[in-house]
């Protein structure tokens, strides 16, 4: 099993407007959420939006940079080290106004990643009780 993932420019995409490389989850680690690098261009936005399925929710991490995180009706200043949490069912965007790219990592998860996770989990139980 793989135990470190490495970033790579080369992996990015542009998706929901945002350069991102989704890093989570890899081959051989049981996790309940799914995790992006995102790096939103200077003077940008990315695509406003609520998850789909409805009950996903989303950590943001920054870790450079600085932008704006809107949420539902707030927006927020982002800056290195900060995290904001995008509830179940809320609009949410990062908008970059300055001249640097804003750097963050983003979390997210829901009912049937959990389960799934779980169900991983059991049977990875099950087969270390055979061994």
């Amino acid at each position: 099993m793989e135990i470190a993932k490495r970033f790579s420019h080369e992996e990015l995409v542009f998706s929901y407007g945002v350069d991102a490389a989704c890093l989570l989850p890899w081959q051989g680690v049981n996790v309940p959420f799914e995790g992006a690098y995102c790096i939103a261009r200077p003077h940008s936005k990315s695509l406003e939006h609520i998850n789909l399925p409805n009950d996903e929710q989303e950590i943001f991490i920054c870790i450079s940079g600085e932008a704006s995180v809107v949420i539902g009706d707030a927006s927020f200043d982002a800056k290195p080290g900060d995290l904001f949490f995008v509830p179940r069912n809320t609009l949410h965007y990062v908008e970059n106004t300055a001249d640097e790219p804003f750097h963050y990592y983003a979390i997210w998860w829901n009912g049937q990643g959990a389960s799934q996770f779980l169900e991983r989990h059991r049977d990875l139980g099950a087969s270390l009780e055979k061994a």
